[in-house]
C-alpha cells in the first residue's frame, strides 16, 4: 500500500493486498503517513485515493485517512491539486460521507464526477460548472443569479476540494487577476 506516481498524480491504492475490511484508526494513520511522505511540499499534484476491492471501512479509519489528510492540506503542511476518491462502493462511500460531514468537508467521487457531503448550494454550483464547461466567475454568477463575491466564494471551495481547476485568464484581466474555471480531467485512471 505505497503511493505511486502516475503521470502527475499521486495514487494510493487503499487496499492492495491487505484486508477487504479496513478498520482501526492506527491503520488509517499509517496509510495517510505513507501518502504524506510521498508528497513533495511544493508540488500541486492530484491525489487519488483508490478504494477498489475494499468491501468496507470503519468511520475511524476513514477519519484518520481522509479527514486528517484534508486537515494537513488546509493547514498548509501539504499541497495538492485536489483529492479525488475512486473505487467507492455503497459501504465505503457511506463511511467517507460520515467523515466529511462531521468535519464539514467535501470530496470528489471521481468515478461519478460528483461531490460527496456537499451542501445543496455547492452541489448546484458544481452542476452548473459542469454544464458551462470552461467559464469565468461572472458567467457562473449570472447563471445562478448570485453575486460575484458569492460565486467566487463557492468557486474557491470547489477548487480547494479538487472539484474544479482554476487557471489564470490573461485575456480577460480588468484591474485585477481573472481566472477561468473548468471541471478537472475526468480520466483519473489509476493504471497510468
Amino acid at each position: 500500500m505505497n503511493p505511486r506516481d502516475a503521470g502527475g498524480r499521486v495514487v494510493l491504492s487503499v487496499r492492495d493486498d491487505g484486508p477487504e475490511v479496513l478498520a482501526m484508526r492506527a491503520a488509517g494513520a499509517e496509510l495517510r503517513q505513507k501518502l504524506e511522505k510521498a508528497l513533495k511540499p511544493t508540488e500541486d499534484r492530484l491525489i487519488i485515493l483508490d478504494f477498489a476491492s475494499v468491501k468496507a471501512i470503519t468511520n475511524s479509519f476513514a477519519d484518520e485517512l481522509v479527514g486528517k489528510l484534508y486537515i494537513s492540506l488546509a493547514g498548509g503542511t501539504l499541497t495538492s491539486g485536489g483529492v479525488h476518491l475512486t473505487g467507492l462502493d455503497e459501504e465505503t462511500r457511506e463511511a467517507i460521507v460520515v467523515c466529511l460531514e462531521r468535519r464539514k468537508l467535501i470530496a470528489v467521487d471521481a468515478d461519478e464526477q460528483s461531490l460527496l457531503a456537499a451542501e445543496d448550494f455547492l452541489q448546484t454550483t458544481h452542476d452548473q460548472a459542469k454544464r458551462l464547461g470552461t467559464f469565468i466567475a461572472a458567467d457562473l454568477a449570472s447563471d445562478l443569479a448570485i453575486t460575484l463575491p458569492n460565486a467566487n466564494n463557492r468557486l474557491k471551495r470547489l477548487v480547494d476540494a479538487g472539484a474544479l481547476v482554476r487557471v489564470p485568464d490573461p485575456g480577460r484581466e480588468r484591474g485585477g487577476k481573472q481566472y477561468s474555471y473548468s471541471i478537472p480531467d475526468q480520466n483519473v485512471s489509476t493504471t497510468n
